[in-house]
């Protein structure tokens, strides 16, 4: 299946997303506190690839003309922006947290 372009860096934004959302499930049991870990597990996939998953949505109706929003283009260039710079932020507290546990082990 091709995808158009916008539709393509939608997805790849939300699947790096998901990948990084994969890493806290992976940590749950090992996670610095369990009550911490399910906490931090169920903001992020109630929050940034929630509104990756409806950003998605979006740009698959808008690509087949389904459906048209008036500010789609705005929302389409700062949602993955917005989502990355969350899925970064997440990564580095999840590696900061493996090299303390790593240090103090």
């Amino acid at each position: 299946m091709a995808l158009p372009k916008d539709v393509l860096e939608v997805a790849s934004t939300l699947n790096r997303a998901l990948g990084v959302g994969y890493a806290v499930v992976k940590q749950l049991p090992a996670g610095p506190g369990l009550d911490r870990a399910y906490s931090r597990a169920k903001i992020w996939f109630s929050e940034p690839p929630s509104d990756g998953v409806y950003l998605l949505r979006v740009a698959l109706r808008h690509d087949l003309g389904v459906e048209t929003e008036p500010d789609f283009e705005r929302t389409r260039t700062q949602q993955p922006a917005i989502l990355d710079s969350e899925r970064r932020n997440l990564e580095r507290l999840l590696a900061t947290e493996e090299t303390q546990a790593t240090r103090s082990a």
